[in-house]
């Protein structure tokens, strides 16, 4: 296989280690205090929320919400200056549904879904805004015998994802990448050591770019039941130590499934069942031109 982290360019994205990168990995523990969304509204606390995506411009909310023993992805649009209740994109007794993620034109909406003994990763085409087709299953390599979970995207189209697929690991869940070759095949490869550890590492969202890797991991050292962690494309030698985004965002709850905005300008982040949401400039910068993002 070919190794897709030591690959030139056409691989990966990197950037410098002298880069705007290099200042903001040493404050990336500077966040300001989170702060819920929509209280009562999305976040609410006679329920749990899971993953949050909202689409590029700003309009629509999508949220995993658990059911106990099944799951929805619900969605909320942006007005009047707040998120306003929706309805429900997918996610029945019958057929649970989780971890939203878009792709970049908001055409695709992407789930995971219990199949076959496990999770596996599926999408939804939109046909009218607030009307998605029926449900499809990605081919192996992506799926596997093993659980997926938790997709996000580069811009040139590489898949992120967490799998427990690699029995050696003893169930353990590691971040992977798969890369689309010129025959149209996926190629799938596991991150690295350092970004994955001995423990727990799943719900990681990928900078479009490439720049750097959010993800959560119950690794040793952290705040809680498990954490939110950065990792940057420093070189072709592969990716940074991974740092704690800092006790602002990382507390004895379980922080997970982190979503960056398409501007760069918000994280937002799960913590003890609600949805949070701060300013993610201290990461990498923002790419905002105008505008604001809810």
């Amino acid at each position: 296989m070919v190794d897709l982290f030591q690959a030139s360019g056409a691989i990966l994205f990197f950037v410098c280690a002298s880069s705007p990168a290099m200042a903001l990995r040493e404050n990336v523990a500077a966040f300001e205090t989170p702060e819920l969304v929509a209280p009562g509204v999305v976040s609410r606390k006679d329920r749990h929320e899971f993953g949050s995506v909202v689409s590029k411009d700003g309009s629509r909310l999508y949220i995993g919400v658990d059911h106990g023993e099944w799951s929805s992805i619900e969605w909320y649009a942006f007005r009047d200056g707040g998120w306003r209740e929706g309805g429900r994109v997918l996610g029945e007794p019958d057929f649970s549904a989780n971890d939203p993620f878009l792709s970049f034109d908001g055409g695709r909406l992407y789930f995971i879904s219990p199949r076959n003994g496990q999770h596996d990763i599926g999408y939804v085409e939109q046909i009218s805004p607030d009307v998605w087709g029926a449900p499809a299953f990605e081919d192996p390599p992506i799926n596997s015998p093993g659980e997926e979970y938790y997709i996000s995207f580069t811009r040139r189209g590489d898949f992120v994802f967490a799998s427990d697929r690699d029995a050696a690991r003893d169930g353990d869940f590691d971040i992977y990448r798969a890369v689309k070759g010129a025959d149209g095949r996926f190629a799938v490869e596991r991150f690295p050591d350092g970004v994955n550890g001995d423990g727990y590492e799943a719900d990681a969202f990928i900078d479009p770019d490439g720049r750097y890797l959010v993800f959560s991991s119950n690794r040793e050292g952290g705040f809680g039941r498990g954490d939110l962690y950065v990792s940057f494309a420093a070189s072709a030698a592969g990716w940074t130590a991974p740092r704690s985004l800092g006790g602002a965002i990382n507390t004895e709850e379980h922080e997970l499934c982190p979503f960056v905005s398409a501007d760069g300008a918000t994280l937002f982040f799960t913590r003890g069942g609600d949805i949070y949401r701060v300013d993610a400039s201290v990461i990498y910068g923002s790419r905002k031109t105008s505008g604001e993002t809810p």
